[in-house]
């Protein structure tokens, strides 16, 4: 098996937690870096948000500076992006397509490790590698050494959109050919967590390509829509009723299994004191270009927002080193400064059912022309995920009772604009008998 026990994500938060102060999670405990391997991809994915892809790729000597110059943060210690009290790092690898260049990762790998032992620096055993794959070179031998050197400390997701049919309306190559099949056998190889993204023409694929995902064996799903999109009330009931199938599926066959889509902590209040940024792309992680070049994630890269976006959100280099200007460190200062409150709408700060509805900084950026500005285009994609949260736990609770029921915090009546009256009704009922059995339990107790 190739894919680790713990999402790049999932690790990071982890380590953070633990060393938490009052219950804040500590970032600088944790970072994920960036390496940008290739501009270059096998696929031609129609929502890919690098929409400036070319032929560049990192050479080792480039990969080597960037590796020095973190450690040379860590040893310096005046760097609130690692330093001595950095516990763990992830160390992320992306395109294009990173196996295109899976020797390069493990040569990389090797001098991060061969370096922080050299200089005596802990942080080797908790480190952990990580990209996401189109699963089109996984039986290379170059991708198959990497992994048979370094399985035990990494986490690598097959992207697999979900059913064929939806996977090879999206996932094409070069010459307008899906590429189902060599995903799905990487996936086979290495499977146990899958990953799957939708938007609005996809919805109707939801329910087919989870079930596919969970009769393979997945233990654990990520589901996400794009931000890009801008999703529609009849989506947003279309997404319940996906997530409404989905969930009875899961109910009646009694399936013990993570779905993020429904089993994330979602649909309630933000409390206003809750005001960190939903996105770590200003200032949680960073990511190196092929050439070098840093910048607060990979969406304000030039292989997404292209050369001349990109350059007034460069932070620095692997070769003069971050933040030397005035125009860099006024970036990092801007980035610092962006909280939940400072880019949203009263509104959104309002919502009552604001967690879990998310954003992502880079977009902002490529969108509004500065981070600090939210978008919200994917706000009815959530609610219509809200409400089928909200089905699933009640009725699992219910039916099952391996979970806690959920209180619906949606206003009756915008649920009822979005699912329709009889489903709103019927969704109220059922949060009212789990809620009843709930208390009657809590009592017996």
């Amino acid at each position: 098996m190739v894919t680790g026990h713990i999402r790049r994500d999932e690790y990071a938060e982890y380590v953070r937690q633990l060393f938490s102060f009052d219950g804040e999670p500590n970032m600088q405990t944790a970072r994920a870096i960036t390496f940008q391997v290739t501009d270059d991809c096998t696929l031609r994915c129609s929502y890919c948000y690098e929409h400036h892809k070319a032929c560049r790729g990192m050479n080792l000597e480039t990969g080597r500076r960037i590796v020095d110059q973190l450690l040379d943060l860590y040893e310096k210690g005046d760097s609130d992006f690692i330093n001595p009290n950095t516990r763990a790092v992830v160390l992320d690898f992306i395109g294009g397509e990173p196996l295109l260049e899976a020797a390069l990762i493990e040569h990389i790998c090797d001098y991060w490790f061969s370096e922080c032992w050299r200089r005596k620096i802990p942080l080797a055993p908790f480190t952990r590698i990580s990209f996401a794959t189109n699963g089109q070179l996984w039986f290379g031998p170059e991708a198959q050494h990497l992994f048979e050197k370094y399985h035990e400390m990494m986490a690598v997701t097959v992207s697999i959109d979900g059913v064929k049919e939806l996977h090879d309306k999206y996932r094409l190559d070069a010459s307008g050919i899906g590429s189902f099949d060599k995903a799905w056998a990487a996936f086979q190889d290495g499977k146990k967590y899958g990953k799957m993204t939708f938007v609005p023409g996809s919805i109707k694929y939801i329910a087919p390509s989870v079930k596919m995902m969970v009769n393979e064996g997945c233990e654990i799903i990520h589901c996400n829509f794009a931000y890009e999109p801008v999703y529609t009330a009849a989506d947003a009931r279309e997404i319940f009723d996906a997530l409404k199938e989905l969930s009875d599926w899961l109910i009646d066959a009694k399936k013990d299994v993570y779905i993020s889509m429904l089993d994330e902590p979602i649909g309630t209040p933000k409390p206003q004191e809750e005001n960190e940024n939903y996105c770590g792309g200003t200032g949680a992680m960073l990511s190196f270009s092929p050439d070098g070049k840093a910048y607060p994630c990979i969406r304000y890269a030039p292989i997404s927002v292209g050369e001349e976006l990109a350059e007034s959100m460069c932070l620095g280099d692997c070769y003069a080193g971050l933040y030397t200007t005035k125009r860099q460190q006024d970036t990092k200062a801007m980035l610092d400064a962006i909280t939940r409150a400072s880019q949203s709408s009263q509104k959104c700060l309002d919502c009552p059912v604001a967690t879990g509805c998310g954003w992502c900084s880079g977009y902002n950026y490529e969108h509004c022309g500065t981070p600090n500005c939210r978008t919200t285009n994917i706000c009815l994609a959530h609610k219509g995920r809200v409400l089928g949260a909200y089905y699933y736990h009640n009725k699992r609770y219910i039916s099952v009772g391996d979970c806690i029921p959920r209180v619906i915090y949606m206003p009756y009546d915008e649920a009822k604009a979005i699912i329709g009256e009889k489903a709103a009704r019927e969704l109220w009922k059922m949060q009212e008998k789990a809620l009843i059995k709930f208390a009657d339990a809590d009592g017996a107790d």
